[in-house]
């Protein structure tokens, strides 16, 4: 009885990780566009104050008794990682085509992961290695067609280019931390709705900062869409990856969100400044055969 229950658990986590790689890339495309002509940081301090609020209103009905002692390190380390992971994420979409933004988040993450398991002495199979390799070249594609101008966005070599590469790199190395401390937190009895009203406490701090004259009445003029997409490609989405983290382990999450870039790059196609690029195209399908192979070694758990 108790197996079933962990396999049944097990199966909604991996559910939750699709359901949550879909909503975040139809959102991806869609405010890559939006942001075209104004800072990025604006949308991530408004529509990450909303989540926080929002889980936070969840938060005080659990009355749930919090360790501070033992849960400061982990809440402190899961809000660097965040902000290093959303706001390089944000920024970079509004220089580089959304599904190579997410190729290169999703491409790095499983490589440092198992880095960090070798640092850690444990055991790797072949078939990790070979999916976090095969991983790792659909990334230097992705990066070789940004630089050459063969993505899906035309585009002459600039420092903002090559910010937006370094930053998307430093996206995926952040979501490994994010989901290792989010587990720390979930390990020591910190309920989904706690951990995401504290996590973004830096990333709305720091967007505050760079766009504090402006976000009233940015806010007031697209109130709209900020609020469709917090709630379609924020709030929802990093509910369900929550789950997702709670009910799974570190590499599936990773890889499992190899699909985001596939939904993405379907999505952008329907956005008229974004054209079809067949080398971005190579580059996500092989990522996204690399997360099918993670899913089938995986979910035979």
């Amino acid at each position: 009885m108790e197996l079933k229950i962990e396999k049944s658990a097990y199966q909604v986590g991996v559910y939750a990780l699709l359901g949550s790689a879909i909503l975040t890339s139809i959102s991806q495309v869609f405010y890559a566009n939006q942001v075209q002509s104004v800072h990025p940081f604006l949308f991530t301090g408004i529509s990450f104050a909303i989540t926080a609020l929002y889980f936070q209103a969840f938060t005080f009905k659990q009355r749930i008794k919090v360790n501070w002692a033992e849960a400061s390190k982990p809440l402190l380390k899961l809000n660097i990682a965040s902000t290093i992971t959303f706001m390089g994420f944000y920024f970079a979409l509004k220089y580089i085509e959304p599904a190579i933004v997410s190729s290169l988040e999703m491409g790095i993450a499983p490589l440092f992961i198992l880095v960090l398991m070798l640092l850690q002495r444990k055991t790797i199979s072949t078939k990790k290695w070979a999916i976090s390799i095969g991983t790792l070249l659909a990334c230097f594609i992705l990066i070789l067609a940004v630089i050459n101008g063969e993505s899906g966005i035309i585009s002459q070599i600039s420092t903002e280019m090559f910010i937006g590469i370094f930053a998307s790199i430093l996206c995926g190395i952040g979501a490994v931390f994010c989901s290792e401390y989010s587990k720390q937190l979930s390990d020591h009895g910190w309920t989904s709705s706690m951990i995401l009203s504290k996590r973004y406490i830096g990333i709305i701090l720091i967007s505050f900062i760079f766009t504090y004259d402006l976000i009233i009445p940015y806010f007031m003029d697209n109130i709209i869409w900020i609020l469709l997409v917090t709630i379609g490609g924020v709030l929802i989405p990093n509910y369900l990856l929550q789950k997702g983290i709670q009910y799974t382990d570190t590499f599936l999450v990773m890889m499992s969100l190899s699909f985001i870039p596939v939904f993405t790059f379907l999505f952008q196609l329907f956005d008229a400044r974004i054209h079809f690029s067949l080398v971005t195209c190579v580059g996500v399908l092989l990522l996204f055969i690399c997360g099918i192979s993670s899913l089938k070694s995986d979910i035979v758990k």
